[in-house]
């Protein structure tokens, strides 16, 4: 049901990001008009759904216009709003989807319209397809949505820009732009660098010893699958926020250096210390009330090795009204099946979970 909200949404920049914006929101029965450099970008987008309202031009994509999406590489984000100047009213609301901040908001700050506000935001999902062709009305859902508050903003303009965010799906968290860029450092550019030098580092063995990546497997492939994001949109990424990735990169390097240490030394001891500690920490990353997402509800179910398990599960919570968060398949063992880890709501709902499934024939248990 769409919020109080009857204006028409503008998205500039139709791409993976930007078209799946336009996608939930359209779903949610929202006004969204959009523009794009390519032309033919804006015409897929409104065959595709992705917009609902068809624009001749950047101009009349702009007309009547309150909240302006910037989906564009970070980079662009301040020179598209100052090409917004002529056509953009007083009152008009912006906001980015850039994954740094402090940078995003200096250069916006010198070029944004009289009379108009901007709220900056980071949805932190993605995916290695590119272009309005990925567009997934189901990208944002139940992702970490970062907003930035500007305290010299009206209450109401962040307010606006949060129902939008939260009409995606997604989870809206408030932090500082300091904050913002410090962590994603961490947990997503750090993340892409690594996989980014794995792979390179994969590819020199490949050149040394042919064969090498015809063995790559499940855990490689998981490892590198964020290095296959585009090359330029990432470098924009990386030297927008390079101060703080250096920070990360110099803790990481650090652990490195101590599993040099281990191996030379041979210790055993330290290594089984280190790698318990490594897998306590992970484990901790779904259920984590401290990071990004709200706390979740756990459980975990083994399934057999057979077609159409997975669905099955799916479809015995699906006839109780119980609504999955999250899921992920933590292993499979070829012929004797796997576990799947399922976050739900509340507790309530995991308790009802585990007796549903149970009473079908399936080990489940809270987690």
């Amino acid at each position: 049901m769409m919020d109080n909200w009857t204006r028409k949404i503008t998205i500039l920049g139709l791409g993976l990001m930007g078209g799946s914006l336009g996608s939930a929101l359209v779903r949610k029965g929202y006004q969204v008009s959009g523009w794009d450099q390519e032309p033919e970008t804006v015409a897929e987008a409104f065959r595709i759904g992705a917009i609902n309202q068809l624009p001749n031009d950047f101009k009349s994509a702009m007309k009547d216009a309150g909240v302006v999406f910037v989906a564009t590489p970070v980079t662009s984000i301040a020179k598209v709003i100052e090409e917004c100047r002529s056509v953009a009213a007083p009152g008009t609301i912006f906001t980015d989807l850039g994954s740094i901040k402090e940078q995003v908001i200096r250069e916006v700050q010198q070029v944004l319209p009289a009379g108009c506000y901007f709220v900056p935001g980071h949805p932190m999902t993605g995916s290695e397809k590119h272009g309005i062709a990925g567009a997934d009305p189901f990208l944002f859902e139940n992702a970490a949505y970062i907003l930035i508050e500007d305290p010299s903003n009206p209450a109401e303009v962040f307010e606006t820009v949060k129902i939008l965010a939260k009409a995606t799906g997604a989870h809206v968290i408030t932090l500082t732009a300091g904050e913002h860029d410090r962590i994603v450092a961490m947990v997503s550019h750090l993340p892409h660098l690594v996989a980014a030098i794995l792979s390179k580092t994969a590819g020199m063995a490949e050149e040394a010893n042919p064969g090498t990546l015809a063995l790559a497997a499940g855990g490689f492939r998981d490892t590198t699958r964020v290095a296959m994001g585009s090359p330029q949109l990432w470098e924009d990424i990386i030297r927008g926020n390079r101060d703080k990735i250096l920070e990360a990169l110099a803790l990481f390097q650090n652990e490195l250096e101590t599993m040099q240490e281990i191996l030379k030394a041979d210790d055993a001891n330290r290594l089984r210390t280190f790698l318990t500690q490594a897998r306590e920490t992970r484990l901790q990353i779904p259920a984590k009330n401290k990071g990004f997402l709200t706390l979740l509800h756990e459980m975990v179910v083994t399934i057999e090795d057979r077609p159409g398990t997975i669905e099955e599960v799916l479809r015995f919570l699906s006839r109780e009204s119980i609504n999955i968060k999250d899921i992920e398949i933590l292993r499979v063992r070829e012929g004797e099946g796997g576990t799947l880890r399922l976050a739900l709501e509340d507790s309530q709902a995991v308790d009802q979970a585990v007796r549903v499934l149970a009473a079908h024939g399936f080990k489940a248990w809270r987690r």
